[in-house]
């Protein structure tokens, strides 16, 4: 009662604001106003993207929240989880992504794409990770946030295309020691922050099926398709 009474206070003083626009965000809404949350565009189930994702052989099935475009409320929402450590950003996606999961299918494990060590250490916390527990929360499922690591630095990819994406992140991922044995026949449920060209998931999957993980489900806050 008195931290609901404190937060009335607060939100008077000081009003929740829109990440996106700025504009005072009305009570139970979320991170965004109305305005810009109804500019959010799902993601398209019937997308070539998704089947071409999955033909690549690792991945069982992906799905994603958003469709995710440059200077819209996407971008800022996804921005401020991962450099303005709003972390709890992450759990509400993560809550979501739960939701639409389908249900046919029990899983084991929920585990983000890892960062780098040097690069965490840097940003302090794993935006995928939040992710990860999000999903938790809602479907009860263990996260292992260090099923898998980054076995060596990469560079940003935000400026490469597909095949050099490819290219930059192979053989950069395997499985924690600790549990090469546990993974196999384990349903997992993959997490990331932003799917592009999906090399880097695809990479994290591959690892994940060669050591004989079952049903690998991919799951992304926001793809970026190349059409």
């Amino acid at each position: 009662m008195i931290k609901r009474l404190f937060k009335e206070l607060l939100d008077f003083i000081i009003p929740q604001l829109c990440i996106s626009c700025g504009s005072p965000v009305e009570e139970n809404q979320g991170f965004l106003c109305r305005n810009c949350a109804g500019k959010l565009v799902r993601f398209d189930a019937q997308h070539p993207w998704r089947n071409n994702f999955i033909s690549m052989g690792y991945i069982n099935n992906s799905l994603s929240l958003y469709r995710f475009v440059k200077d819209t409320p996407i971008q800022h929402l996804l921005h401020s989880m991962k450099y303005e450590k709003m972390k709890s950003i992450g759990i509400v996606l993560g809550n979501e992504i739960a939701r639409i999961i389908p249900l046919a299918i029990k899983f084991d494990i929920v585990t983000p794409v890892p960062l780098h060590t040097a690069k965490e250490r840097e940003r302090t916390y794993n935006q995928s990770e939040f992710i990860s527990r999000g999903i938790m929360e809602i479907k009860q499922i263990p996260v292992l946030p260090k099923l898998l690591s980054r076995n060596r630095f990469t560079k940003s990819q935000t400026k490469m295309d597909k095949f050099e994406r490819i290219e930059n992140v192979r053989g950069a991922f395997e499985i924690n020691p600790k549990y090469q044995e546990f993974i196999s026949g384990k349903n997992v449920i993959l997490v990331d922050d932003v799917i592009t060209t999906g090399s880097t998931i695809l990479e994290c999957a591959r690892v994940l099926k060669e050591n004989k993980a079952g049903y690998v489900l991919v799951c992304s806050a926001a793809y970026d398709a190349l059409d």
